[in-house]
């Protein structure tokens, strides 16, 4: 009997089945018609709690309703991305790294997908906006024979907007913070690609195979960049392949998504997400279909581009070699929410929470010797019935009675250091190493990627 009831918490029931609907159902039609608003911008506007931030994620919960629950992706998730920095956000497979960028960018795939608590603030460059809500030009003024400045005319008598840098019309701006998780979807629009853009995880399937490479990369700069003419958007899609370092871009320009390399089509990705000038990019496991040759080359490739346009990066990868190499900032996520957040030297030579140390082991180096890596026990809990207490309970081996109460919060063991795990609630006394520490460093880490990449170029060399 006990083993037919616990085989039966498996399933659920046709009444289950259709209250679960109902519910679904519900919830979807009032966080579509929340998106589809019209609202005035002061309703999504917010304050950074840091001005030297771009990003705040603050208790972000976005879900996923199907058919046999409420699967939660993101589950209050907390961190910021400092401006001009790098921030790498790591963690296995379904911990919620993925889901985080795309609430960022409102691309959660709804109707089922939706950012139901939280907000997300970010630091925007929005068009003011006069009387009627029209966006409000800036005109090219020139010297009148009594020497004062006026509106200079075209030839149908109609002032002429100065353009800018990127060849589109200027309007007025205004800096704003906003709350991405409030804004409507046509608001979003305006920051989407402009001044937030992505390059996703696999170009093959992100690149339109039926349009060449630039109609797509003008198609981005016809929709953001406004008033710009069709030989000025040609020649910005050039200049942003040679940026990417595609030597013959006028030939890739007119060429298709099939006709190029692994690389040569990441590079696009690149160029596309760059050609507005964003502020932010969100590079979304962007070297993970790539050879190891190619992959130190597009990391080279976005650390030079990010010093050029003097912007930040929320880098997301599995790999820890990437992000030893990239990452000012490293933020470790398990189960869609954040367990340990630091500096890179934080997290690399002094990590905290059993989840990080356990990463850190399975992570294969040059200089260890070991017969067997290391792996965690156990299996990560169901999104849709996660439990109250600490979700890596039953995985960890320094598991105690008080990590069956409620869920650690984030506990700052430094001021760059922040842990959430109830073996550090008194603190970490500062100058002390603790005792969790593994290899490899920051240093071993950064050395096995690079001797990975030597490796990987004397072969192709020899087999060139």
């Amino acid at each position: 009997m006990e083993n037919k009831k616990e085989n039966k918490k498996h399933y659920i029931s046709r009444s289950e089945s259709r209250q679960i609907a109902k519910e679904n159902s519900k919830a979807i039609r009032y966080y579509e018609k929340r998106k589809k608003r019209k609202v005035k911008v002061d309703e999504y506007t917010a304050e950074m709690k840091d001005e030297k931030n771009i990003v705040e994620f603050e208790n972000l919960h976005t879900y996923f309703f199907s058919d046999a629950g409420t699967v939660k992706a993101v589950n209050g998730v907390t961190f910021s991305v400092p401006a001009g920095s790098t921030v790498g956000v790591v963690g296995e497979s379904g911990c919620g790294k993925s889901v985080t960028s795309l609430s960022l960018m409102q691309l959660v795939q709804a109707p089922s997908g939706q950012i139901v608590d939280g907000s997300i603030k970010f630091r925007a460059e929005l068009f003011k906006r006069d009387s009627r809500g029209k966006k409000i030009p800036v005109y090219e003024t020139v010297l009148g024979e009594d020497g004062t400045e006026r509106i200079k005319l075209n030839e149908k008598g109609k002032p002429v907007i100065k353009k800018n840098e990127l060849g589109g019309n200027t309007y007025e701006m205004e800096t704003r913070v906003v709350d991405i998780a409030k804004m409507p979807t046509e608001a979003m629009r305006s920051i989407r690609g402009r001044e937030i853009s992505m390059i996703f995880q696999e170009p093959m399937t992100s690149l339109n195979p039926v349009f060449t490479i630039g109609n797509q990369l003008d198609e981005v700069g016809k929709l953001h960049i406004e008033g710009i003419s069709k030989k000025s958007v040609k020649a910005r899609s050039i200049e942003m392949l040679k940026l990417v370092g595609i030597a013959d871009p006028e030939g890739v320009y007119k060429k298709y998504p099939h006709q190029l390399s692994g690389g040569m089509r990441q590079r696009v990705m690149i160029a596309i997400a760059l050609l507005c000038n964003p502020k932010l990019i969100v590079a979304d496991e962007p070297t993970t279909a790539l050879d190891v040759t190619i992959q130190a080359q597009i990391l080279d490739l976005l650390r030079e581009i990010k010093h050029k346009i003097n912007g930040s990066i929320m880098l997301i990868t599995h790999d820890l070699g990437v992000v030893a190499e990239m990452a000012d900032y490293v933020v470790v996520m398990y189960a869609g929410k954040v367990i340990e957040t630091g500096t890179a030297e934080d997290i690399f030579d002094r990590p905290l929470h059993p989840y990080t140390i356990g990463l850190q082991k399975s992570k294969p180096t040059v200089d260890g010797k070991v017969d067997e890596l290391y792996c965690i026990p156990g299996f990560v809990p169901n999104p849709i019935n996660m439990p109250n207490y600490c979700y890596f309970r039953d995985r960890c081996e320094k598991c105690m009675e008080k990590c069956s109460g409620e869920y650690p919060e984030l506990i700052k063991v430094s001021d760059t250091h922040s842990v959430s795990c109830y073996l550090y609630e008194g603190g970490v006394v500062p100058g002390e190493r603790a005792e969790t520490q593994v290899e490899p460093t920051a240093e071993t880490v950064k050395k096995t990627a690079k001797q990975r990449k030597t490796a990987a170029e004397k072969e192709v060399k020899n087999n060139g």
